[in-house]
């Protein structure tokens, strides 16, 4: 994968993931302190977690590119991005089929939850997803950085080898 590639996968996965770090850890917590009404707080929530979302599809390309660049110089290290990859896409996929579901439980007229049983359990199943996602992002970046070092390191060591 060339340079302009990787910076711009990590300009892109950088907003993505510093985006969802930055939101659940910090601004969620700000929102249900500041807002008296929960449900203020996550009708915010409903459309700050598009975007993410969306950023999160948007990093995808990028980072079956790069799987895919690494495995044919490295396979192991390849196949390891490409699992974390396809586990962030299933995260991101379920993401979105749990945010239908908890979008029809929800009056938005009225502000209300329809079936509050129903909700808290697709609330839950959000959660997690969003944790596997977070995490899967957390192993990627690290990898994906120390993958382009031994590229980068077996590149030079074998264009030493040619010029001898």
């Amino acid at each position: 994968m060339p340079w302009y590639a990787r910076t711009v996968m990590l300009f892109v996965f950088a907003l993505y993931w510093g985006g969802l770090t930055f939101y659940t850890g910090i601004v969620v917590r700000i929102i249900h302190f500041v807002l008296n009404d929960p449900m203020d707080g996550g009708l915010i929530t409903q459309r700050v977690t598009n975007y993410l979302q969306l950023l999160g599809f948007c990093v995808l390309p990028f980072m079956i590119w790069n799987g895919m660049a690494v495995v044919r110089r490295a396979k192991g290290l390849g196949a390891m991005l490409l699992v974390l990859t396809g586990i962030l896409a299933a995260s991101l996929t379920c993401l979105v089929w749990v945010h239908s579901e908890l979008d029809a439980v929800i009056d938005s007229e009225s502000r209300e939850v329809i079936e509050r049983e129903i909700f808290t359990v697709l609330h839950r199943r959000y959660n997690q997803a969003t944790t596997v996602q977070w995490i899967s992002a957390v192993i990627f970046l690290p990898l994906a950085v120390y993958s382009w070092r031994v590229l980068d390191i077996n590149q030079t060591s074998s264009e030493n080898r040619t010029m001898q």
